[in-house]
């Protein structure tokens, strides 16, 4: 069965200013051989794409309604990293983070994601990730 997300007012109000990167990551496994990061580019080509810096690396991002979005594949997860700043930031994030759901659990119904919700200030945009390049 699918778990949804919901937001957590604890990280939301947890020394937040509007200048901080707000980050949640999504970890998407699967116990069957499910290509989720092919449903993914797909939904990302409707989005608009760019590039940015993370952690001292250039990236391709996209962008979907307040949020900036990249990914790695590490191992059998992809982890999706949502970041958004701003008054809004906790919002899009929200809103962003349904629409992941509503096209992994539509497309892969035996998939499991796993939300973290990053500390608002951190030296690197990944730096607490468990899944992440250092």
């Amino acid at each position: 069965m699918p778990r949804y997300y919901k937001i957590s007012r604890f990280w939301e109000g947890r020394r937040y200013i509007y200048r901080n990167d707000v980050l949640l990551e999504a970890i998407v496994t699967s116990d069957t051989n499910q290509n989720t990061e092919e449903t993914l580019i797909q939904w990302l080509n409707d989005q608009e794409k760019g590039t940015t810096t993370v952690d001292y690396k250039n990236i391709t991002c996209w962008y979907y309604g307040g949020v900036w979005l990249h990914y790695l594949i590490n191992n059998d997860a992809l982890s999706l990293y949502m970041h958004s700043s701003g008054e809004d930031a906790f919002d899009s994030i929200h809103f962003c983070a349904r629409e992941i759901e509503r096209i992994f659990y539509k497309n892969h119904p035996g998939i499991n994601i796993r939300w973290i919700e990053h500390p608002h200030k951190r030296n690197n945009l990944r730096q607490t990730s468990i899944n992440s390049e250092s």
